[in-house]
């Protein structure tokens, strides 16, 4: 899993670790990464619903809305946590 939090310059260097089968999840101010058209590394995109409140960011199509619960819950299933 890719937990990508911050936005930079060029993102796509953070997306190039992640493969078709790793899950991405968007937190904090990466969430605003959703009003660019992008080709994400996998179908596996997940968002957490209270950044994209506090941002006023809609819910891209192909994403999923994860609260704290459920987000805390996938990083327990997950092999590998990379943060970025």
């Amino acid at each position: 899993m890719l937990l990508y939090q911050i936005t930079t310059p060029e993102p796509n260097v953070m997306f190039s670790l992640a493969s078709a089968n790793d899950v991405v999840l968007l937190r904090q101010d990466a969430v605003y990464l959703l009003k660019q058209q992008r080709n994400w590394p996998t179908t596996q995109l997940f968002v957490l619903e209270q950044d994209l409140q506090q941002r006023g960011v809609p819910l891209s199509a192909g994403f999923q809305s994860l609260n704290d619960e459920q987000w805390v819950q996938l990083t327990l299933t997950a092999h590998q946590v990379i943060l970025c």
